[in-house]
């Protein structure tokens, strides 16, 4: 009789804890990232008897989330590329209209500028002509010098989300190392019952860091994650969170860099998440653009410059300068060991490329040239630059060498008088209705002067504002496609982990009916066992 007690009494546990377990599962069918939980039954050990081996009844062997780790971890990876994307596009199509609006962008007051040098060839005597021409040269330096203004206003944001994306990695990395703790406690406490709740809750922490940045993970033998960032850079060891910090960069103090706690820069090798999209979106749309759109006002200024101060103004006296170009941006390393200052000039404008160069010094006055990013190994004199050093440099002191890196910021004029525009030749007969000059000036909008003499001014703004529009294009064509697929993973998690409501209300029923019935064998044995126990009373 004990035996059949002992039996209704383990169906009426092990099925409480089924409806237990469904009803969680209903609770929290619209919990995000929730995982469903099964309970798995099996028979307890049988007794033995005389007649043979007698049926002891259920039991719980094991309560386990219905769970995919390969559909997860492309949960996981989709979701770090689709915050990059995002991220990347939306920062881009703010650049991009910076650049091409056709009452902000350069080309408009390009256009007014030449067309008013072209007034001036037309009537040179005219001082009302040459006041426009000042008046359309100082327009076009506040413009580029706005337009730089916007894209460094933009270039500040990126480095104030980068340091927040930083401090909310590391709160999550506190989090998962806290999840694993926690784990790892409760799977010690208990082997056979994992810790359903606290594995869904790490699983979400690991969706919210890769919104962050792209994250790898390796499971320990105790169930807790170790988590790897980068190339491979540790970023939570077991219950130890590794903090992130954001450093200034050792050459130019208001761009950040993301170090690990040994101090090493990890910048270059972060990619996917929110971060991953802005050190993208900083290094290959925002200062290209910056340096481009310096390249092309000094493209202008430079050779305006030349044919101005070849000619006469309306006085006769030798051309002076029409703009007034900023010095070649030079920046020295923090970590130089010597005392050495690297100076800077521009030779050729048309061999200049936009890109900055990294200059090394040998420790013997010499020094090596590398193009940055890129890291080519390159001769100062093919750029279009000549370099020398004032004191005693150490071998390894880098520096790095801007070319256009500031023009644009600091572009003014230099003419404040309208006689003063060189209209006329610098040789022969002075006239004052002399406009070669001035048809020279005109000409340099479309005069090949950039790239190798392979690009005229007009066509190098041109160029800008279509490779920053394909950029743009195909950012948002990676954003739909991103978002399909972490849509499409999602969906197949759903499909696995998911809470099916019709489902767990058939479950919900079923488990009721075994305890009903387990419920009335157990009122049957009591009944039974009650009627012997009067039986021998009597």
């Amino acid at each position: 009789m004990s035996d059949m007690m002992g039996t209704a009494l383990s169906a009426l546990t092990t099925y409480q804890r089924a409806l237990s377990t469904t009803s969680h599962n209903i609770a929290n069918a619209n919990t995000e990232g929730y995982s469903r939980q099964r309970i798995d039954t099996s028979t307890r050990v049988a007794n033995q008897s005389g007649s043979g081996a007698i049926g002891s009844g259920v039991q719980v062997a094991s309560l386990r989330r219905v769970f995919d780790s390969f559909v997860v971890d492309q949960v996981r990876s989709n979701t770090a590329g689709l915050a990059r994307e995002e991220t990347f596009s939306s920062l881009a199509t703010r650049v991009e209209s910076v650049v091409s609006d056709p009452t902000t962008g350069i080309n408009s007051a390009l256009s007014r500028f030449f067309n008013a040098v072209q007034d001036v060839a037309t009537d040179p005597s005219s001082l009302a002509a040459r006041r426009v021409l000042l008046g359309e040269g100082d327009a076009v330096t506040a413009r580029v010098r706005d337009i730089d203004s916007q894209l460094a206003a933009v270039d500040t944001e990126v480095n104030q989300r980068l340091r927040s994306s930083v401090d909310e990695i590391n709160g999550f990395a506190k989090r998962i190392a806290e999840l694993n703790k926690s784990i790892g406690e409760a799977t010690g406490a208990n082997p056979t019952s994992p810790p359903n709740d606290l594995l869904d809750a790490r699983d979400q922490a690991l969706i919210g860091l890769n919104k962050l940045v792209k994250v790898s993970t390796v499971e320990q033998a105790d169930g807790a994650l170790n988590v790897f960032i980068g190339s491979g850079q540790s970023l939570v060891l077991s219950n130890n969170p590794q903090m992130l910090t954001v450093t200034a960069n050792r050459f130019d103090p208001s761009r950040p860099d993301v170090t690990l706690p040994g101090g090493g820069v990890i910048t270059d090798a972060l990619e996917g998440g929110s971060l991953g999209g802005l050190i993208a979106f900083r290094e290959q749309v925002l200062a290209p653009v910056r340096s481009q759109v310096g390249l092309l006002a000094m493209g202008l200024a430079s050779q305006v410059n030349t044919i101005q101060q070849a000619g006469r103004d309306i006085s006769g006296n030798p051309g002076q300068a029409f703009f007034s170009i900023p010095p070649v941006a030079v920046q020295s390393s923090a970590l130089n060991a010597g005392n050495a200052t690297l100076t800077a000039n521009v030779t050729d404008v048309g061999q200049l490329t936009g890109d900055n160069y990294r200059v090394v010094a040998d420790g013997a006055g010499g020094f090596n040239l590398f193009t940055q990013p890129g890291n080519t190994a390159v001769n100062a004199a093919t750029v279009g630059l000549n370099i020398s050093f004032s004191g005693a440099a150490a071998a390894g002191d880098t520096f790095l060498v801007r070319p256009t890196g500031g023009v644009a910021a600091g572009l003014t004029m230099s003419l404040s008088a309208p006689g003063q525009v060189a209209a006329a030749s610098g040789s022969g007969t002075f006239g004052v209705g002399d406009n070669s000059n001035a048809l020279r000036m005109a000409a340099v909008e479309n005069n090949r002067v950039l790239f190798g003499g392979t690009t005229s001014l007009a066509d190098g703004m041109q160029n800008l504002v279509s490779e920053v529009a394909s950029t743009v294009r195909s950012s948002e064509v990676s954003v739909a496609s991103q978002s399909m697929l972490l849509e499409q993973s999602m969906s197949r998690r759903d499909a696995v982990s998911g809470v099916n409501l019709d489902e767990e209300a058939a479950n919900l029923m079923r488990y009721q009916q075994a305890y009903q019935a387990a419920a009335q064998v157990a009122s049957v044995a009591n009944t039974i066992f009650q009627t012997m126990i009067d039986t021998f009373r009597r």
